[in-house]
């Protein structure tokens, strides 16, 4: 059968199936159990064998859980250890295996205070195991070893530096199997008194079994590391949440540990595991699209979108917006999320990807993914004014209208103007004024900018000329005949959602981490959404708006309107054409072209007309509660099933400390390869991370500053008050004198100034 406990050297070959050997395994070796790790700092320190002493005193020798009991002679003593009945071994007391008795004694070693490791195994011919010894840990000689306290140079052997020591402690219990045909075991002898005190209350949580790190805490670890919190820290966390360091069984050094090691069987294959991870959920997940493309060996770009991104993208799908961030992983990988606005008006992820620079062919190749992936073209994309993706969406996306990001463009206004001009005229508010105007037309506009123009003098600034010629590219008056483009005029959804995903990961992030951290943003998305859905089920209403539309016209129909608000509706210019029979009605305004909705002059038209419900025709699909297939509300996200919220990990584990199920495997590789969410690590390494790049939005010390950045750096530096025109400025009274001294004085007085005189 196969054997787990078998610690031993090989057995030699015999013919006699039933020859008993015996292997002594008193060597200190990796397969201890609980045995005591190297020093800590602010222990008290013991020597290495009980012959150097001991710098405990008498009455610290009384352990909390043990009996001290007297030898004939009184000189020698034993300890007895006080544990529950329920826990006690007996001579006799049989157990289904060889694991499940040794697991007993583990226990019962725990409860008296000691640490205990496998020793003595006794095999049948066929290798199998028929008795094990398992002992104290204490267990052992006393090597005699003499240090030469004459050698100036301390060149002898030098002493490990340890707590732990050996006693030669007799406290051991055997095991032997009934026969060879069966597991079962028995406990055939049993030596329960120590030649040594136990653990005290402050020893126990020093111990290694104390000492020994759960799932939990791994798991946890592992998450800090993808949050950017150091071992250190999340040990402190640890200790805060659980009422001090006296409840946290693992010391900070085990953290650190555990942390290196995960570093460490990552190492350079964090851009392998990624794709691997990737290539996983692709081949195990329906509809799963995932492509990534390589230069030279080295990742260079990725795009992926599961079947959840590809059904919002199929309802939603008419307008979206995507924008680059920078704050993701530790290679300066640019992430970018494509958003789309679903029923409710919210932002949701329709895909992703992760490029290794900024260049038109690696947008192109971005959208090329996101075509294979959706099929359809967008109605609408909105983007900023990145030229490489400006060339990349019309050469993707050729019967895509391409927006440009209005605040973006108007956030460059101050700059191109100098602040006296903003300031002392009304040119900002006219300016912001006609270019958000969603209601003229494109020959109102031009001419209205045209007037604008030549009454400030700038219609030879650069740019102002260059917006001009763009116009169609961002002014909403040439957006307004194209249906829902109103969903987005600017790509803050987008930073909003890039802000959103940076809560959940930060620029020092391997890539498995980044991934990782994606799983759970996207998951606590996904959530929300879905709770939105089910809570909206049951509404009165077939559309869903939270924007108080469905309010507003139940108060039409109910005769709620106010006299002031009918008056102000008919005296807008705009006109209403009502066709009765088909129902059919058209405004002016174009506000359901625009955005899908009706606007308020239908609305006081169709009431004027008697008709007490809106047209089928005007309720789009999207606006419906049931744009969302149950299909999709169903469907779990892969990442729904990790832990995605890091206190809630932390106080689940703070009330569950000290159960007895927190154990975890020795093998850490094979948990490892489970927190990340991976089948194996891989031998070989055929893809590899790119190397830290710099890209567009990151910034240099050797950038050139702008004007603007130059006055804001002036205006915070700390003033002084000039005795010469008495007011707090950044000049003094020698520099003041200088000023005005060719006005009033002449050169004369100048240089008279200069010398002092």
């Amino acid at each position: 059968m196969s054997d787990c406990f078998d610690y031993s050297s090989d057995d030699t070959e015999d013919d006699d199936q039933y020859r008993e050997e015996e292997i002594n395994c008193n060597e200190y070796d990796d397969d201890d159990f609980y045995n005591s790790d190297d020093q800590y700092n602010g222990r008290n320190q013991l020597s290495d064998y009980a012959s150097e002493g001991t710098n405990r005193t008498d009455s610290e020798e009384e352990s909390f859980n043990s009996n001290v009991v007297d030898l004939p002679g009184g000189k020698t003593k034993l300890w007895k250890p006080i544990v529950p009945k329920d826990f006690m071994p007996y001579v006799d007391a049989i157990y289904q295996s060889l694991e499940e008795a040794v697991e007993m004694y583990k226990l019962y070693a725990d409860k008296a205070g000691f640490g205990v490791r496998l020793n003595t195994v006794t095999r049948f011919g066929d290798k199998t195991i028929k008795k094990r010894y398992v002992v104290c840990n204490k267990m052992g000689k006393i090597p005699n070893r003499s240090t030469d306290t004459l050698d100036p140079e301390g060149s002898g052997r030098n002493k490990r530096n340890s707590n732990f020591k050996i006693t030669d402690c007799k406290a051991l219990i055997k095991f032997e199997r009934l026969h060879m045909q069966t597991n079962a075991c028995k406990i055939y002898e049993f030596e329960e008194n120590h030649n040594h005190p136990l653990e005290t209350k402050e020893e126990r949580r020093y111990s290694k079994r104390a000492r020994r790190l759960s799932y939990k805490d791994k798991e946890f670890i592992a998450r800090s590391s993808t949050s950017n919190i150091g071992a250190t820290k999340a040990h402190k966390l640890q200790a805060s949440l659980q009422g001090g360091y006296e409840n946290v069984g693992p010391e900070a050094i085990d953290y650190k540990n555990f942390r290196r090691k995960v570093g460490n069987i990552i190492g350079d294959k964090d851009a392998q595991l990624v794709v691997d991870k990737t290539n996983m959920r692709k081949d195990e997940l329906h509809n799963y699209t995932f492509e990534y493309k390589c230069v030279d060996s080295v990742l260079n770009a990725m795009f992926w979108a599961d079947e959840t991104d590809k059904l919002y993208y199929k309802e939603f799908g008419d307008v979206i917006s995507f924008d680059a961030t920078f704050r993701t992983n530790t290679y300066g990988m640019i992430f970018v999320p494509f958003t789309a606005v679903d029923n409710h008006k919210r932002s949701i992820n329709i895909g992703a990807g992760l490029l290794s620079n900024e260049s038109i062919e690696s947008y192109r190749w971005l959208l090329e993914a996101f075509l294979k992936a959706h099929v359809k073209h967008p109605q609408l994309v909105l983007t900023d004014q990145d030229p490489a993706i400006l060339q990349a969406v019309e050469a993707i996306f050729p019967t895509s209208n391409h927006r440009l990001c209005m605040w973006h463009i108007m956030k460059k206004l101050q700059a191109k103007v100098s602040a006296d001009f903003l300031k002392n005229t009304n040119f900002r508010k006219r300016f912001t004024k006609l270019v958000w105007n969603v209601y003229i037309e494109p020959e109102v506009f031009e001419s209205r900018w045209n007037l604008l123009m030549r009454k400030f003098k700038l219609q030879d600034k650069r740019w102002f000329k260059d917006m001009y010629r763009d116009r169609k590219l961002w002014i909403p008056a040439y957006f307004k005949d194209i249906p829902l483009h109103d969903l987005m005029k600017t790509t803050l959804r987008s930073e909003s959602v890039n802000s959103f995903f940076n809560k959940y990961s930060n620029s020092g992030n391997l890539l498995i981490y980044f991934m990782m951290n994606y799983d759970t943003a996207i998951g606590k998305q996904r959530n929300a959404q879905q709770k939105l859905e089910h809570d909206t089920k049951n509404a009165k209403h077939e559309m869903t708006l939270p924007s108080g539309l469905l309010e507003h016209a139940a108060a039409v129909y109910t005769k709620k309107i106010s006299m002031r608000s009918k008056r102000k509706y008919l005296k807008q210019p705009d006109t209403v054409e009502l066709k009765l029979p088909k129902k059919e009605v058209k405004c002016s305004c174009n506000h359901f072209i625009r955005t899908g909705i009706l606007c308020r002059h239908i609305f006081v038209v169709l009431k004027n007309n008697h008709i007490e419900e809106i047209p089928e025709q005007y309720i789009l699909r999207r606006w419906r509660r049931d744009a969302i297939s149950s299909h999709l509300l169903a469907m779990k996200h892969v990442s729904m099933e990790v832990e995605d919220d890091t206190f809630k990990l932390l106080t689940e584990e703070a009330m569950e400390f000290g159960s007895s199920n927190q154990t975890s495997s020795d093998n850490d590789e094979e948990e490892i390869i489970r927190m990340l969410g991976i089948r194996s690590i891989p031998d070989e390494i055929n893809i590899h991370p790119p190397a830290s790049i710099r890209t567009k939005g990151s910034g240099t010390k050797k950038r050139m500053v702008s004007a603007i950045e130059k006055a804001v750096a002036e205006a915070k530096k700390k003033t002084r008050m000039c005795t010469g025109c008495n007011q707090y400025v950044n000049h003094n009274w020698r520099t003041y004198k200088m000023n005005n001294s060719n006005a009033k004085f002449g050169n004369v007085n100048r240089l008279m100034i200069l010398s002092g005189i």
